[in-house]
C-alpha cells in the first residue's frame, strides 16, 4: 500500500479513537515528514511494506544532522512512525513493525519547573499585556492544559455553581471550581481588559478573538528574562505549580489527580516538584 494511503488510513482511525485534533495533527505532521524525507532518497512515491530498518535509522541521522532537532523531537519521529507501522501490522500491510527495531534517542532529564506562590505573584506583576496576564493567572488557578484553557467559552462559567466546564484530552468533561484567588482577576478581566469582542471565547485579543499558546509563551519567556529568573517558565510549568503549590498545602494528591483531568494517579506525580529543603523539613518529622 501507499504510504500516503496508509497515512490517510492512519488519520480516520485516529479520529475513531476519538483522539484530540492536536494530537492527530502531530501525527499527521511527523508522518509527512518521514514521507517526504523517503520520497526524496528514492525519487518517488513509497510503499508501507518496502521501509526497512536501515531506512529509519538513515532518517533518524538525517532528523540529526540535517535538521539539528534535539533528542526529544527525535524521538517524538520515531514514536509516530512505531504508532503508525503498528497499526499496519492490525491492518496486514506488513508483518511486523521495523520502527520497533530502531533504539529510541537517550533523552537527559530536564529539571521541571514548579513556581512558589511568591514567583507567581512576582510573574504576574512583570507581564505587561493585561490579557496574557490574566491568561497566566487563569492558567495558574485552574490547573488546565492550556488548550483546554484556550476553548474556554462565556457558556463554560458557571456562575451559579461557582465552576468551569473543561473539556479534556479524549473528549473527557470535568468541572473545576473557581479559587477565591481567581475571582478578583476573573472580575477585572471581564469588566476592564476584555472589552466587547466579537468571540465566544474567554481568552480573546480583538485582532483574532483567539489568544495563542504561542504568545503567552513568548510573554513568559520575556517577564522571565525581566525577572533575571534561570528557568523556563512556560503555559505547561503554571499547569506543574498549580499541583506541586496544592500538594504543599497538604491536598490529597487523588483530587489534584482529578483537577488535573488525569486518568491515573501515576501521571499526577510527574508534575510534583518539591524541592530539597521541604523534603529535608518533611522527614525531620520522623
Amino acid at each position: 500500500m501507499l504510504f500516503s494511503e496508509a497515512q490517510e488510513a492512519f488519520k480516520k482511525h485516529l479520529i475513531y479513537r476519538e483522539m484530540s485534533g492536536e494530537t492527530v495533527k502531530g501525527y499527521m505532521k511527523d508522518l509527512r515528514c518521514f514521507n517526504r524525507y523517503m520520497t526524496d532518497v528514492y525519487n518517488g512515491a513509497i510503499y508501507v511494506e518496502d521501509i526497512t530498518t536501515d531506512d529509519i535509522e538513515e532518517y533518524m541521522h538525517y532528523l540529526l544532522d540535517e535538521r539539528e532537532l534535539a533528542p526529544r523531537s527525535r524521538n517524538r519521529y520515531l514514536f509516530s512512525l512505531r504508532s503508525f507501522l503498528n497499526y499496519a501490522v492490525k491492518k496486514q500491510w506488513v508483518e511486523h513493525n521495523v520502527a520497533s527495531e530502531v533504539d529510541p534517542v537517550k533523552v537527559m532529564e530536564e529539571k521541571k519547573v514548579a513556581l512558589t506562590e511568591e514567583e507567581i505573584d512576582e510573574l504576574l506583576a512583570t507581564i505587561k499585556h493585561k490579557i496574557v496576564k490574566f491568561s497566566v493567572a487563569f492558567l495558574y488557578y485552574t490547573g488546565m492544559r492550556v488548550n483546554e484553557a484556550h476553548n474556554i467559552t462565556f457558556e463554560d462559567i458557571d456562575n451559579e455553581r461557582n465552576r468551569l466546564l473543561v473539556n479534556g484530552k479524549g473528549k473527557k468533561q470535568r468541572y473545576i471550581p473557581i479559587a477565591k484567588s481567581l475571582k478578583p482577576h476573573l472580575e477585572n478581566y471581564l469588566t476592564n481588559i476584555r472589552g466587547p469582542i466579537d468571540s465566544p471565547y474567554l481568552l480573546a485579543t480583538k485582532k483574532t478573538g483567539r489568544l495563542s499558546a504561542g504568545y503567552i509563551n513568548y510573554e513568559l519567556h520575556r517577564a522571565t528574562k525581566e525577572l533575571g529568573w534561570d528557568k523556563n517558565v512556560t503555559c505547561h510549568a503554571l499547569r506543574r505549580s498549580f499541583a506541586t503549590n496544592l500538594l504543599r498545602k497538604r491536598v490529597d494528591v487523588f483530587k489534584i489527580s482529578k483537577l488535573l483531568g488525569h486518568s491515573s494517579i501515576k501521571t499526577t506525580t510527574v508534575y510534583l516538584q518539591l524541592n530539597e529543603n521541604e523534603l529535608q523539613t518533611d522527614i525531620d518529622k520522623l
